[in-house]
């Protein structure tokens, strides 16, 4: 059963004191630790250890032979899969997750761990996809699993078509000494003013096309007029990485992900990295965009290369979707070339014909003219 709260601070303590003692180290007091640390001793007892420390240097070595002996005696290389747990699996045993658990997050194996993640996440970006879209759905996904906790997206260049009112004629100017007239409004037909005549025009935007976002139909299909609003146009502009740091204490030109976080410690403002995507010509054809506004951390140069080199894979597994649409759009140049030479020779032929007419016919009109005279 629960004892006390004071029996259950003393068992804690001992636990604590004994792990100590066993490692040789000073830590403080019963007496300063039920006392929670005001005691006079406090002063000169040693810094506690941190939990991190204390495993990796006293914990780690001691379980982790431990455990594989555990390993080889509960589960030798000839074990059979209990009848009835062939889809469960042993290595869903508690002994084995533990096991694992304990091995991965060692410090020995972390830098390993960390190359794998990102061997898998360069080999995503840069695999074969079936489409446009699921290329930069594996970008986004290599993206966020290297950097996680992130949001990641991918923008590509479009054009939006917007109606916008027609620039007015200026009136013609007056002889001078003449009053201007006022200028007349145009009325409708119940007295309302006219509408301005409008055009369409077509408006430069980044139409977003994949994100990490759980929901992406949020914010798939979102476009951003990126020479008007925030910064990342100036990744299109000059095909240069863009990196942003404090992203969350940015009020303008960001973009519309950022600038909104209320109450966020200035050294934890987030940033906002866009890396430019391009073609094989090196023209930028759109952004891949990642923030760390989820955690707010700062990234360092290790995060920004790895970003770079996760475009360059989207680039590579883009490319023979690019190509095929470069083919097409150049056999329906030449085509539209050979159309209109085509109707350029048919203008031509058709203007020499009545040329030749209309001469024929002068030529007939002087001829039945001369016999006239001699006639006469």
């Amino acid at each position: 059963g629960q004892g006390s709260p004071v029996e259950e601070k003393r068992r804690e303590s001992d636990c604590v004191l004994k792990g100590q003692r066993k490692a040789g180290i000073r830590g403080v007091s019963r007496g300063e630790w039920e006392d929670g640390g005001r005691g006079a001793n406090v002063a000169t007892a040693a810094a506690p250890v941190t939990a991190a420390e204390y495993l990796h240097n006293h914990v780690y070595p001691t379980l982790e032979p431990a455990l594989e002996a555990m390993l080889k005696a509960a589960f030798p290389a000839d074990a059979q899969v209990p009848e009835g747990e062939e889809e469960k699996g042993i290595l869903e045993a508690p002994l084995v997750w533990l096991a694992k658990y304990l091995k991965e997050r060692n410090t020995e194996n972390s830098a390993k761990r960390d190359q794998d993640i990102w061997q898998a996440a360069l080999e995503l970006a840069g695999s074969e996809g079936d489409s446009y879209q699921s290329v930069y759905s594996h970008g986004v996904a290599a993206a966020r699993s290297v950097l996680w906790p992130c949001s990641v997206v991918i923008a590509i260049k479009d054009e939006v078509t917007e109606e916008v009112p027609a620039t007015p004629r200026e009136p013609e100017p007056k002889p001078e000494g003449e009053e201007e007239e006022a200028p007349v409004t145009e009325e409708g037909e119940e007295g309302e003013e006219k509408k301005p005549e409008m055009k369409e025009v077509r408006v430069p935007v980044l139409r977003y096309v994949a994100t990490s976002h759980p929901d992406g139909r949020s914010i798939e299909g979102w476009v951003l007029r990126y020479q008007e609003q925030g910064r990342t146009g100036t990744v299109i502009a000059s095909g240069e990485t863009l990196v942003v740091r404090g992203a969350a204490h940015e009020e303008e030109k960001l973009h519309f992900f950022c600038g909104r976080s209320k109450g966020v410690p200035q050294e934890d403002g987030g940033c906002y990295c866009a890396v430019p995507l391009k073609e094989v010509d090196g023209s930028v054809y759109g952004v891949l965009a990642m923030d760390t506004m989820l955690d707010g951390r700062v990234i360092g140069d290790q995060e920004i290369k790895r970003l770079e080199e996760l475009a360059a894979a989207v680039d590579r597994a883009r490319e023979p979707f690019a190509a095929q649409d470069r083919e097409k759009r150049r056999l329906e140049e030449e085509a539209a070339e050979a159309a209109r030479k085509e109707e350029e020779e048919r203008k031509r032929l058709e203007e020499e014909e009545a040329a030749a007419a209309a001469a024929a016919g002068e030529g007939g009109e002087e001829g039945e003219g001369g016999a006239e005279d001699k006639g006469s």
